[in-house]
């Protein structure tokens, strides 16, 4: 059995180009989009700090007068020292909040914008990952495994438990139809009739056999709403979903 290279090296570059877009496309003007917001919140806290000097320099005024009319009008300037001295808190205390307020925001959008990436970059991995894998075993699929999944299927078929063959039971007055990746040989067709009467559930009169393609090395019965089946798209949904639960953990530390 060869392996095709060529696919596999072309499944490889195209999630490298993938990758790329990634990040020209969206990682890029993400951080583009951060600096600038960070340039903008730089700039508000310099004018912050020019107007806390602004206060403080106005306070100082307001002691210089305080000084100069000290012997004049004790009352005014002692009511003014305190109305500047309660304005200058006011001002310091604003430009704090208007900071502070303005770094809370930036960590914020910072973050969100972070989680949104790794969700799409996750999202992105796992899909492509999991179409190479598809692909692959499209690929490397040939007689000796069809012969292996009909072996595991009438296996599948013969230990049926007495739920499942009341379920069938139940149903079985509607056609059943067996779904399969490949032909199935006439042969192993009148086997899996066999196993199926044997079980007491069917006649051969309403079974019907087609290929799917949506299948990757596997065979479905499908009787109305209820189905067994054994295909290798079942492994590779249990792989993307563990996939999709590591990458979680992992992007979910601190």
């Amino acid at each position: 059995m060869l392996i095709d290279w060529f696919t596999v090296i072309a499944q490889i570059i195209n999630f490298l180009i993938l990758v790329f877009l990634l990040w020209r496309f969206l990682y890029k003007p993400i951080t583009k989009t951060m600096q600038e917001r960070q340039r903008r919140i730089t700039n508000r806290w310099e004018e912050a700090q020019v107007k806390q000097e602004e206060a403080a320099q106005e306070a100082e005024l307001y002691r210089q007068k305080q000084q100069e009319l000290d012997q004049q009008r004790a009352t005014f300037i002692n009511e003014a020292k305190t109305q500047a001295e309660e304005e200058r808190k006011q001002l310091i205390n604003q430009a704090r909040q208007e900071v502070e307020s303005m770094q809370t925001g930036w960590r914020e959008a910072i973050q969100r914008e972070q989680d949104e990436f790794l969700a799409t970059l996750r999202q992105r991995v796992q899909e492509q990952t999991y179409a190479i894998t598809r692909r692959t075993l499209q690929d490397l699929a040939d007689a000796n495994l069809e012969q292996q999944t009909i072996k595991v299927f009438l296996n599948r078929l013969q230990t049926l438990d007495e739920t499942q063959r009341q379920e069938i039971t139940q149903k079985s007055a509607t056609e059943i139809i067996i779904y399969s990746s490949f032909d199935i040989p006439q042969t192993q067709r009148q086997e899996i009739i066999k196993i199926l009467q044997s079980q007491q559930i069917i006649n051969s009169k309403n079974i019907k056999f087609t290929t799917s393609p949506d299948l990757i090395c596997g065979i479905k019965l499908q009787i109305s709403n209820y189905q067994i089946s054994w295909t290798f798209d079942n492994y590779l949904q249990t792989l993307s979903e563990q996939f999709s639960t590591i990458i979680k953990q992992t992007t979910n530390k601190p």
